[in-house]
């Protein structure tokens, strides 16, 4: 009776597993093109919490960056110049894993005015599923995401992409 008991024991607890990690996938929400984007909260480095379900109405840019990452470096000026210049929209850089002191660091050593948006736990990149950096998504005025590339990109083709919205 005790050699049948284990095996069941184990069956049911492999089974249980299963079934959570099958409707945990199944129930992720996606953040593809053409998808609703995930709302979140994230604070900045002054502490103001912002809210992407605020900004309905209004095109978003998403830039999932890391101090480390060297392409996220390269790319950088050209996040300012777009920040800087374009009115269009509006460029939140997500802190993927990032404390507050190295992006304030960072910000002070590059002389960066953009809204850096503390990811410290990487809750929002996992949501998003973004694996590397930089990662760019662009989210439309309904709450949409229009598009979303991995790699470094421009002032220029993020304006041509959010001016192909309409």
């Amino acid at each position: 009776m005790r050699k049948r008991v284990i095996p069941i024991i184990v069956l049911a607890i492999v089974a249980g597993v299963l079934g959570i990690l099958i409707n945990g996938m199944s129930g992720k929400a996606s953040a593809s093109p053409g998808d609703e984007a995930i709302d979140f909260q994230l604070r900045d480095i002054e502490g103001k919490e912002y809210q992407l379900s605020d900004r309905k109405g209004k095109i978003v840019v998403l830039n999932f960056f890391a101090t480390w990452c060297q392409p996220c470096i390269d790319e950088a000026p050209e996040l300012e110049a777009f920040g800087a210049e374009y009115e269009g929209a509006e460029l939140y850089i997500i802190a993927k894993g990032e404390t507050k002191k190295r992006i304030e660091k960072y910000m002070k050593e590059s002389n960066s005015k953009l809204t850096y948006l503390l990811d410290t736990k990487e809750e929002i990149s996992k949501e998003y599923n973004v694996i590397g950096q930089p990662e760019t998504i662009i989210i439309d005025e309904n709450g949409v995401i229009f598009e979303r590339f991995s790699g470094p990109t421009t002032k220029k083709n993020l304006i041509e992409i959010i001016e192909s919205i309409h």
